[in-house]
């Protein structure tokens, strides 16, 4: 029986509900609604990997990057210009609007870092590349393929609107991705939450689970059981 590798997502107690990690080289749906903690789990990912020896890259598709680093340094003492600055981490935000660029810049940076985890942040502004939605639909399919073939990890960021029963912007990513992660944050007392949805080759809990995101730490997946 092959054995299948296994990459940590960095996320305190949350391995535990995936076998240890996620499949190496999958591609992971990180969605939720505005405010739900995607960006903070995406780059605590990176890190995670830059600190035991996997090179990540982060592409904004809208943030400044130089915003976000001094914004997630002096809250969560991830030392970003460090990793940045010993090559094991690469942060850029995209200026281009053509699908085609876009590729070739994405697959010139992961050769350049050797990065092994890449995140997409969000994937949702792939629609203003194109006019129609056909388009976007094709793009989406033909991005899964470069991603395959570059063998990342890679999380894929996904904004729904506040209250939308939906997984995705597109109705297709949660279908040509490996995993999906669902993120909620409802207003009052109640706990942030998370849902694995879904996790290719993967015995996984399926309860809505609480997190917190701490200072100096970042997000911690709480008081969770195998289901």
């Amino acid at each position: 029986m092959r054995t299948i590798k296994r990459v940590s997502l960095g996320i305190k107690g949350l391995d535990k509900l995936i076998e240890g990690g996620v499949p190496e080289g999958s591609t992971i749906l990180l969605t939720g609604s505005p405010g739900t903690g995607k960006t903070i789990f995406s780059i605590q990912f990176l890190v995670h990997g830059a600190m035991n020896k996997e090179n990540g890259l982060y592409i904004s598709m809208e943030e400044d990057v130089n915003r976000l680093k001094h914004y997630l340094e002096a809250t969560f003492a991830w030392p970003l210009e460090k990793l940045e600055e010993e090559k094991k981490l690469l942060l850029l935000r995209t200026e281009f609007f053509d699908y085609e660029k876009f590729k070739l810049m994405l697959e010139t940076n992961v050769e350049k870092i050797e990065a092994k985890r890449l995140v997409i942040d969000p994937i949702t502004t792939l629609s203003l590349f194109f006019e129609r939605p056909l388009d976007i639909r094709r793009s989406l399919l033909d991005l899964d393929r470069l991603l395959k073939k570059l063998g990342c990890t890679t999380l894929l960021t996904c904004e729904v609107p506040e209250g939308s029963s939906s997984i995705s912007s597109f109705g297709i990513e949660e279908f040509t991705s490996d995993g999906i992660i669902i993120l909620k944050y409802y207003v009052g007392n109640l706990p942030r939450s998370l849902v694995i949805r879904k996790m290719r080759a993967t015995e996984h809990s399926s309860d809505e689970v609480p997190f917190e995101i701490k200072r100096n730490v970042g997000i911690i997946v709480k008081n969770v059981t195998k289901s």
